[in-house]
């Protein structure tokens, strides 16, 4: 077995969010020595030298840590675009399904078609606001970046003072009513829910941010401790997994992947995102799941490969 493991590289050195490929390649290259499996690292960039390296061909399947281009988040289908052109077995999920979980006004609407509650949107402009108190996030963008705890809008003044602020960042938002609830992160993996996992919030508002999620350093990290299991009762719990499983489906998530929910107090189960290939280093929640499922690292990755290769015959 020989193992091809492709990554991004980035100009952007410094981002927490960027930089976890590193760990998550470190620890793939782990699990393939323990398998006794052969491999060599393939990294993305402008040079498309790797486009090349890919067509030589002499390697058995590609296992993609890919998660974006030259630090373009939208370049993650692209990627995996380009492997199936070539008819190359890959791990995770295919271009259809990066793209759409990318794009979360397109996943709202094609999973609330299917009949799962998903907090209410608009595009914001300069002159109209629908509801309060909402939250402003970006419709393109990965690992919670530009999100802070100012984009939770309570006063009409703030919304607009917010939208004057971004106006200059080149990144479109979109304005999603704000579930102040219990926030849960639902690993699956080979069609089954490993894992529900939650995000205690000792802060107000409830919101994860960039900090919250990447900074170990800072207060907002300290302050958002995710917890496995999340505590639920079973009827409650059967609701999330069976939910989130559709949402899998419905969304082509493919081998493994994260979906993000809440609850608000009566007990409603919100659709927030859907997370295709998510992050499976060291710190990730997904990590986190494997370990409460008693799933090893090195069998986690053999059975990425297997599946991987099971499509191609």
């Amino acid at each position: 077995m020989r193992v091809c493991i492709l990554f991004n590289t980035s100009r952007y050195i410094g981002r927490p969010d960027i930089e976890s490929v590193y760990d998550e390649v470190n620890m793939v290259k782990e699990a393939l020595k323990q398998l006794s499996y052969d491999y060599f690292l393939l990294p993305v960039d402008r040079s498309y030298q790797w486009i090349d390296r890919l067509k030589e061909r002499d390697f058995d399947v590609v296992f993609n840590l890919c998660e974006d281009f030259d630090g373009n988040p939208e370049g993650e289908s692209w990627v995996a675009g380009i492997l199936e052109t070539l008819s190359i077995p890959y791990t995770g999920s295919p271009p259809t399904s990066l793209s759409i979980c990318l794009d979360k006004i397109k996943a709202k609407i094609l999973v609330s078609f299917h009949g799962i509650k998903t907090p209410s949107f608009f595009l914001p402009n300069s002159d109209n606001i629908k509801f309060l108190p909402l939250i402003l996030k970006p419709i393109r963008c990965d690992a919670s970046l530009h999100i802070e705890k100012k984009n939770v809008i309570y006063k009409v003044e703030d919304y607009f003072k917010f939208l004057e602020e971004v106006k200059n960042l080149n990144v479109e938002f979109f304005a999603e009513e704000y579930i102040d609830g219990r926030e849960f992160n639902v690993s699956i993996f080979d069609d089954k829910v490993i894992g529900i996992g939650e995000v205690v919030f000792k802060t107000n508002p409830k919101v994860l941010t960039y900090s919250s999620k990447w900074n170990k350093k800072s207060k907002e990290y300290l302050l958002t401790p995710v917890i496995y299991p999340a505590k639920l009762d079973e009827d409650k719990k059967r609701e999330i997994e069976n939910l989130s499983l559709k949402v899998f489906k419905i969304l082509e998530m493919r081998d493994y992947g994260r979906v993000d929910l809440r609850m608000d107090e009566s007990g409603t189960v919100y659709f927030i995102e859907a997370n295709p290939n998510p992050d499976v280093s060291y710190n990730s929640g997904f990590y986190r799941a494997l370990k409460y499922a008693g799933i090893s690292y090195a069998n986690f990755v053999k059975r990425l490969i297997e599946k991987a290769l099971t499509r191609s015959e």
